[in-house]
């Protein structure tokens, strides 16, 4: 437009400008996926025309008048975890292959039916010439590992769900995250072998209800929450160093010789590559995960941005944590240390052995990972 330039030099902004938006909030998937997860065992149930006592299973109702219902939600589901790309901050993360992965493990219990158990009642089909085909005319078998792998899908996402709440520290949702996801870890199994040692109820049919129903709580309340902005620098802060860390480097100088009785402030924005995982500087997986035994700084997640005073690989009294932001001073055990010895290093907490596999991202990818570091001033000052 004509105006175009003096406006701007003006401060105006036109509303052409405005782009309408166009692309669904990833809440309002996570809410869609949710409401589903939750109503679909009931609306299948209710339109295959048999009570809960003669449904052995959610799945069985493939054979019912709601077969369309079954496939449909499940299909829907499929596309929609296919569709959700994690956190968002990098491309490539463990949430976006978990996503995938469950999407297929939808699809593959959508397409590929379990065993037709109302042979007595109505008359039971083979499914598809091309399902039969693929499947060696056993498609219960692929349906139930499908299955499985589905519902291990679901708890690892809620339990990444847990510790990205945790880094944002809201402890109350993190909380009912890791409830939900132990929930499902124990709950399934549970359900069923009680139904299947006092055959009080349809094991496999409660058990799918009860995953389904903990799971779309979990995507609900993922949904539903207000995100809030990130809190600005804390009072005080003065700037002292900006660093581009590599996580091939198993030591990122920087140009910070750490004073003793002050403390500083980290944050980080940006991602980096661990093989083929991308992922931001909270690193990847939980705590838990069994790969952290051997990193630097043991039990802490793979390819979380850490610290350490003077280049030194074994000494826990000297490496730290960092994450996105941070607050950190040096211990009170290290004051006698000389400045070279309290020297600031960064680094990617990984396998001592594993850091040529680590990957630095261009910036159309998320990367690189920057770090601003920041002396905050003390009460003396």
């Amino acid at each position: 437009m004509i105006c175009n330039s003096w406006c701007a030099t003006k401060g105006f902004q036109m509303q052409s400008e405005v782009k309408p938006m166009r692309i669904i909030n990833h809440k309002t998937v996570r809410k869609g996926i949710g409401l589903i997860a939750l109503l679909m065992p009931w609306a299948v149930l209710w339109l295959s025309g048999y009570s809960w006592s003669e449904m052995s299973s959610i799945s069985v109702s493939y054979w019912t008048d709601s077969r369309d219902i079954f496939v449909g939600c499940l299909i829907a589901v499929a596309f929609a975890l296919a569709s959700y790309n994690g956190t968002g901050t990098c491309r490539r993360d463990t949430e976006f292959w978990l996503s995938k992965a469950a999407g297929v493990f939808a699809l593959l219990v959508a397409l590929f039916p379990t065993i037709c158990s109302f042979e007595d009642k109505v008359k039971c089909t083979d499914a598809p010439n091309w399902i039969m085909h693929i499947s060696f005319n056993h498609p219960q078998y692929i349906h139930y590992t499908a299955a499985i792998l589905f519902f291990i899908c679901l708890i690892l996402l809620m339990s990444f769900f847990s510790l990205r709440a945790k880094y944002k520290e809201k402890h109350l949702r993190s909380r009912l995250y890791f409830v939900i996801s132990l929930l499902m870890l124990f709950g399934i199994p549970t359900v069923y072998i009680i139904g299947e040692l006092t055959s009080l109820y349809e094991s496999t049919f409660w058990a799918e209800l009860v995953g389904l129903t903990l799971f779309g709580i979990g995507w609900l309340k993922a949904g539903w929450y207000k995100t809030e902005p990130k809190a600005y620098l804390p009072k005080g802060a003065t700037l002292v160093d900006i660093v581009e860390v590599n996580p091939k480097n198993k030591n990122n100088p920087t140009e910070v010789v750490i004073e003793v009785g002050v403390e500083y402030f980290f944050k980080a924005e940006g991602c980096w590559k661990d093989w083929f995982l991308e992922c931001g500087p909270h690193g990847w997986g939980p705590n838990w995960n069994p790969l952290n035994y051997n990193n630097r700084i043991e039990w802490k997640p793979l390819f979380l941005l850490c610290g350490n005073i003077g280049k030194n690989w074994n000494d826990e009294d000297r490496t730290f944590c960092i994450g996105d932001r941070n607050t950190w001073a040096l211990p009170s055990g290290l004051n006698d240390l000389n400045p070279e010895e309290r020297k600031l290093y960064l680094f990617a907490n990984d396998w001592k052995t594993r850091y040529g596999n680590n990957y630095v991202l261009e910036p159309k990818e998320g990367g690189p990972l920057k770090v601003e570091i920041y002396r905050l001033q003390s009460n003396e000052e």
